[in-house]
């Protein structure tokens, strides 16, 4: 009795701890999303906080709103693209002729202390040199008065005279100024003409075509679709992603997997990765704290499953931070050289410490990727990774998770610049890796057993190290002196 007692008391004991030892990152199961539905003019690429404007008083119903926000230096852009988007100068729609001047219907009533800008240009072919460029601004109306326009000639500025435009482009910004507007306030754009009349109809300058963009991703990670979103737009029927899956353990998981997307230009493919956000900051990566901790974890652990294709790789890593200051770093890596789990398997891996740092960490940044294996580039089409229930913990990493009978040695760790690699089976090849994911060295070795090697000049602190052989890769952590 004593002894039946006893035991269940004891594992009891070992799932309490367990519990209590870890703590999640923030939303690092999954299972809080958010669904966000964009309308989006037709034949626009928006940027910022833009959104259709129904309040013009006469005339054509609807309009382009762009706003501005202080608190988060938010500018709002939107740029007319057609078939050689996103080669802006060499034309967004089409025109059939050379206008001699521009119309702009707008109310400015809301734009407060700041102006709001537009350049106009006008093109000939793939010629890189616009036949028009011209820029303007639009100041604050008084408050509460109603819409208004403006008319402005063009000047032709082309070398050659006498060409003829084919084709035209249309920039719009709510401020002209740099980082942070000077208010919070917005401006209305309802309709753009050419007085002579040389433009087609198709170009949706008067805003009256729109579509819809759905956007589905998880709460307080910054996600490549989002860093995407900042160098292209949003455009309707381009970026309508979802990252999430119900092939979970339990509620949602995250899926990661190349995601082409489908310009005028041509597909264009890139990698997939996740960050979790400072909620005060409109980005994420990884050298920017993100979210509080209060102790100081052993091991970075998480669940995943998958395929990877031939030369793809999987990466999770978490770095911590005293202020701004990067303390600590922990980095699961796997690429396809390894069997890769069909069901949900555990990966737990040790945290390495800065050099002399014996405090407690006070912030930490987690993040996913599924890449080539040079970390630069997008996976195949068949690579698919699941990652679930990302947690810090208190335990240190027993065993590793891929090839365990491959013994692997980093000699001397902490290092001032040079060390060896020395591994019970012949090593192929050797990456180095920062702590913001960076690739800062790779190079092939001819089955060699022991390598020498030297840290590239101007890493320091903490670097990974991914060895790998004919079956198996193996990540170590490197402490710089």
């Amino acid at each position: 009795m004593n002894k039946v007692t006893t035991l269940i008391l004891f594992v009891f004991g070992i799932a309490f701890n367990d519990l209590t030892a870890q703590e999640t990152i923030v939303n690092g199961g999954f299972n809080n999303w958010n669904q966000t539905q964009y309308k989006v003019p037709n034949k626009w690429m928006v940027i910022g906080s833009v959104g259709m404007d129904s309040s013009k008083t006469a005339g054509n119903s609807r309009g382009i709103k762009l706003s501005n926000n202080v608190s988060n230096k938010t500018i709002s852009y939107a740029l007319e693209v057609g078939a050689e988007y996103p080669k802006v100068l060499n034309g967004g729609y089409p025109v059939s002729g050379t206008p001699t001047s521009i119309k702009i219907n707008y109310n400015s009533s809301a734009l407060g202390n700041d102006t709001a800008i537009i350049i106009v240009g006008f093109t000939k072919g793939v010629d890189p040199m616009p036949l028009i460029l011209q820029q303007f601004y639009i100041t604050a109306d008084a408050s509460g008065s109603a819409d208004n326009s403006i008319t402005v000639p063009l000047t032709y500025i082309h070398q050659l005279p006498g060409l003829v435009a084919d084709s035209a482009f249309i920039y719009i910004a709510s401020s002209v100024a740099s980082g942070t507007p000077n208010s919070s306030g917005s401006i209305s754009i309802y309709n753009i003409s050419f007085p002579d009349g040389k433009t087609a109809n198709t170009a949706n300058l008067d805003f009256e075509s729109w579509g819809g963009l759905s956007v589905l991703k998880p709460l307080s990670w910054y996600t490549s679709f989002d860093a995407y979103e900042e160098k292209v737009g949003k455009m309707s029927g381009v970026q309508q992603f979802v990252l999430q899956t119900p092939s979970a353990r339990s509620g949602n998981a995250v899926v990661l997997k190349q995601w082409p997307v489908a310009m005028q230009t041509g597909t264009e493919i890139y990698p997939t990765w996740l960050v979790s956000q400072n909620p005060s900051l409109p980005v994420g990566a990884m050298d920017i704290p993100s979210f509080a901790v209060n102790q100081r974890y052993v091991s970075l652990r998480g669940f995943w499953k998958g395929n990877l294709s031939t030369g793809d790789r999987v990466s999770v890593m978490v770095n911590f931070f005293d202020a701004d200051t990067l303390v600590g770093s922990g980095m699961f890596s796997q690429n396809s050289t390894a069997t890769i789990p069909s069901t949900y398997t555990l990966f737990n891996e040790n945290i390495v410490w800065v050099p002399g740092y014996t405090a407690t960490p006070k912030k930490a940044t987690v993040g996913a990727f599924l890449t080539d294996s040079t970390f630069q580039r997008a996976s195949a089409a068949s690579s698919l990774v699941y990652l679930e229930d990302l947690s810090l913990n208190m335990y240190s990493a027993q065993v590793n998770q891929i090839k365990s009978d491959v013994g692997i040695t980093l000699f001397p760790n902490p290092t001032d610049g040079e060390f060896t690699i020395r591994a019970s089976q012949p090593i192929k090849r050797i990456t180095m890796i920062n702590t913001v994911g960076q690739v800062v060295y790779q190079n092939k070795v001819a089955d060699l057993n022991e390598v020498r090697c030297t840290i590239p000049a101007g890493e320091n602190k903490l670097l990974w190290v991914v060895i790998e052989g004919n079956d198996f890769c193996i990540t170590k952590g490197l402490s710089v002196k």
